[in-house]
């Protein structure tokens, strides 16, 4: 079967009326092509509540720096101040009641303005969450318009305008019309590296892994212009065997006792010859010892059983021409 990595099916993460369709089943889609939009109104005004509480704690940031600015003024006031009461208490102009007072103030001023920054502090971490929601919303702001991740076709449009969107709710399915390979399934009894697709021979790269059935797994990259779409199920030949060696035709071969055998033709008579198999296939089969030159007898088992009893054999000069082996070629499909 035809597969592809690159065709993708289409949600969003995000709940909301779909507004407006924008392409139909069958249209050419280039990436970045807008396919749906969803309606964003409630985004949009959470988004702006978010904003004005930020605004709102910006104008109180503001405010509270312009206060410690006037505190730290009144701070440098009061230390001059009382710099130079500790001048008139040395000359006992002044008395130590006053001092204290001072002391006291200057203490209060700095309280005043470690509350004012701590204040500031707390203020900027609240803005600076309203900074991340307002992130967060605009980064789901992106999925109330649905685009094309890739160039293709639409190939299924599972939505109408009106319908309700939902997370993980499938909305559109676009096929590559490239990266498309064959995806193989073979016994493991049978080795593989190529396939001839339309009368190309294409390698077969192993997956490494099991179908659900067992079966080993193998894909072949498909070229651009074959004309094949995803799903599409192919008649192929998987090359089993290629060798310059001589291809005998099935109906040549007798198995016995889990022995194979083949009748050589010569002198009217048919000569069974014990031979190993060295590959098989649907074209025909490879066996040692080698039966080029030779005249192989094609029948049917019961035939080719008489035949090794004995019973003299009559071929043609063309049956004996059109089934010799000579000059065959061992590839078995």
């Amino acid at each position: 079967m035809v597969t592809s990595d690159l065709s993708t099916i289409l949600s969003t993460k995000i709940s909301g009326r779909i507004t407006h369709v924008y392409k139909q089943e069958g249209d050419s889609i280039k990436k970045g092509d807008k396919l749906a939009s969803i309606d964003a109104s409630d985004l949009t005004a959470r988004k702006k509540g978010l904003r004005l509480k930020r605004e709102g704690i910006g104008f109180q940031i503001l405010a509270s720096r312009e206060n410690i600015k006037a505190l730290k003024s009144a701070l440098s006031a009061a230390q001059e101040a009382h710099a130079r009461t500790l001048e008139l208490l040395a000359v006992k102009g002044a008395s130590q009641e006053q001092s204290s007072r001072e002391v006291a103030d200057i203490a209060g001023i700095k309280a005043r303005i470690a509350t004012a920054k701590n204040g500031i502090s707390t203020l900027q971490k609240s803005k600076d969450t309203l900074d991340q929601n307002i992130k967060e919303i605009d980064s789901l702001l992106r999925y109330t318009v649905i685009t094309a991740p890739i160039d293709g076709t639409l190939s299924k449009r599972l939505v109408m305008t009106g319908d309700l969107a939902m997370p993980g709710k499938p909305l559109f399915k676009i096929t590559a019309r490239t990266g498309l390979y064959v995806n193989l399934s073979l016994p493991d009894t049978v080795h593989a590296d190529k396939i001839i697709l339309r009368g190309k021979e294409i390698p077969l790269t192993a997956k490494n892994e099991a179908s659900a059935a067992g079966l080993v797994q193998y894909i072949a990259p498909v070229p651009d212009n074959a004309g094949l779409v995803e799903g599409q199920y192919l008649n192929i030949k998987v090359v089993v065997y290629q060798a310059g060696d001589v291809l005998i035709p099935i109906d040549g071969l007798l198995s016995v006792g889990g022995e194979s055998f083949l009748f050589v033709y010569g002198h009217g008579r048919a000569v069974k010859t014990k031979v190993d198999i060295v590959a098989r296939g649907e074209e025909g089969l490879v066996v040692r010892p080698d039966m080029a030159g030779k005249t192989i007898i094609l029948a049917k088992p019961d035939i080719l059983l008489r035949a090794s009893a004995g019973v003299p054999v009559l071929v043609s000069d063309k049956l004996n021409a059109e089934k010799s082996a000579k000059g065959k070629t061992g590839r078995t499909m």
